[in-house]
């Protein structure tokens, strides 16, 4: 992680945690109203737990930036 910059060292932080994703039209893509259901919920339900515990995460650094600056 970069030690320099505290933003530039968050936002590396960002991209590990919360990649971009390619939300292209496949099967499975929850953002398609032609995905079943369960495979819907089912994708929509581990997208947002990883996200919780990126922001969780995400939190912490914030914290231990702000306590070395």
């Amino acid at each position: 992680m970069n030690m320099g910059d505290p933003m530039e060292a968050l936002m590396e932080r960002v991209a590990k945690l919360v990649p971009a994703r390619d939300a292209g039209p496949e099967w499975g893509n929850p953002l398609l109203s032609t995905t079943p259901t369960p495979i819907a919920i089912r994708e929509l339900a581990l997208r947002t737990e990883a996200l919780e515990t990126a922001v969780r995460e995400l939190a912490l650094e914030v914290q231990r930036l702000s306590a070395t600056t």
